[in-house]
């Protein structure tokens, strides 16, 4: 499969995941963009993982509506279901910092 494995979670604890997907090859421009816009930094882009990092607040709201719309309207969904785990992002603060790596599935 070409594309990417999102994982996102807690910058103070990588075992608290919050949401997980599998995307096609452009499935991480929507973090790119979120970077362009100063919402979020790239920390590295190896791909094993390309990480960012980014405020709950603007991270969460995209991922819950469950057909990611990018900051620039350009259409992106997810191959398969997201897997969120709700009770964990009601706990996660808006201003919490949170890590998105995207993993290489080619």
């Amino acid at each position: 499969m070409l594309g990417w494995m999102i994982l996102v979670y807690p910058k103070s604890n990588e075992d608290a995941k919050l949401a997980s997907w599998e995307v096609g090859v452009s499935g991480q421009r929507w973090l790119d963009d979120l970077v362009a816009e100063g919402k979020a930094v790239k920390l590295n882009g190896n791909g094993y993982p390309t990480r960012y990092e980014a405020r709950a607040a603007d991270v969460l709201p995209l991922v819950e509506s469950g057909n990611v719309a990018p900051p620039n309207n350009k259409p992106w969904n997810p191959m398969g279901e997201i897997k969120l785990q709700p009770e964990r992002i009601a706990a996660t603060s808006p201003d919490q910092v949170l890590v998105i790596d995207a993993w290489d599935q080619s």
